[in-house]
C-alpha cells in the first residue's frame, strides 16, 4: 500500500518544487474533473505530482499504463528531466507500456472510460458477485437493432473489445460475421462475454478467497511494503543529499 511507504509523499513534495503551475493546469483529467465544480481541492490539482513520485521513487524505466494516463506519464518524464538537469542525473525518464487494449470503455456509457470515479455502473469489479457482473453486462448499452452491413455502434464495439480479451479468436470472428450479416443477437453476445469473462476471472477470484481464508492478506501487504521501503529509503536518501536536505 502506498500509505505504508511515507517516502512517496516526501518525494511528492520535493518533485513539486520542480513542477510548474502551468504543467499542472494543462492536465486534461484535472480540467475534466474540475469542470462545473464549485469547490476543487488542491489534492486533485497536485495529484499528478504524486503519481510521478510513485513512479520515480523506484527508478522505473517502463510503466504499464492505459492510454488515458499517457499525459501523466509524460509529466513524470518532464519532472525527472528537470530534476536531473538541476541536481544531477538520478531518475530515468520512464517509457509507457500499452496493453492490447489501451483503454476500456464503460458498459453504461461507451463514450467514457471504464472507471470507478464515475460510479458503480461504470466499471466491473474483479470480486463483484457474479449476478452483479451479469447485470452490468446484460444492461450494457448497444443500439436500436441491426441491419446487414450496419456500422458498429460504440456500445457494441465495446462489447467486442471485451470479448476479444477473454474469448478464443474463432468465437469473436463468429460474432463479427453475424454482426456484418445483421443476424447478431445482442443477448447471445452478452451471455458469451459473461461466460468467458467469468472463466478468465475465476483463478483470480479463487486465489483471493484462498488468501483471505488463510488470513494472509495483511502479511502479504506488509511484506510488500517492507520490500518497497528498502528501495524507497535509498532513493529518498540520495534525493535529500542532492537537494541539500541532508
Amino acid at each position: 500500500l502506498q500509505s505504508a511507504v511515507p517516502e512517496h509523499t516526501e518525494l511528492c513534495w520535493i518533485l513539486g518544487c520542480v513542477t510548474s503551475f502551468g504543467d499542472l493546469t494543462r492536465m486534461t483529467q484535472f480540467k475534466e474533473k474540475a469542470k462545473g465544480q464549485e469547490f476543487v481541492n488542491g489534492g486533485l490539482f497536485y495529484y499528478p505530482v504524486l503519481q510521478a513520485a510513485d513512479i520515480l521513487l523506484y527508478l522505473a524505466d517502463h510503466v504499464p499504463v492505459g492510454e488515458d494516463q499517457l499525459q501523466h506519464l509524460e509529466l513524470a518524464r518532464r519532472i525527472a528531466r528537470r530534476f536531473n538537469w538541476r541536481f544531477g542525473e538520478l531518475f530515468p525518464e520512464p517509457e509507457p507500456i500499452l496493453g492490447k487494449v489501451p483503454r476500456l470503455m464503460s458498459l453504461a456509457d461507451p463514450t467514457r472510460k471504464m472507471s470507478k470515479s464515475y460510479g458503480p455502473e461504470h466499471y466491473i469489479g474483479l470480486m463483484e458477485p457474479e449476478e452483479e457482473i451479469w447485470r452490468k453486462i446484460r444492461t450494457a448499452v448497444t443500439d436500436m437493432g441491426l441491419t446487414p452491413g450496419q456500422a458498429m455502434s460504440p456500445g457494441v464495439a465495446n462489447l467486442f473489445t471485451l470479448l476479444e480479451l477473454v474469448a478464443p479468436k474463432e468465437v469473436v470472428e463468429e460474432f463479427r460475421r453475424a454482426h456484418t450479416a445483421g443476424t447478431l443477437l445482442y443477448r447471445d453476445l452478452k451471455e458469451t462475454l459473461f461466460r468467458y469473462l467469468m472463466e478468465t476471472l475465476r483463478p483470480i477470484r479463487e486465489r483471493r478467497r484462498e488468501l483471505e481464508a488463510r488470513g494472509e492478506v495483511e502479511e502479504i501487504l506488509a511484506a510488500g511494503a517492507e520490500r518497497a521501503r528498502k528501495i524507497a529509503k535509498e532513493v529518498i536518501r540520495e534525493v535529500r543529499a542532492r537537494v541539500g536536505l541532508d
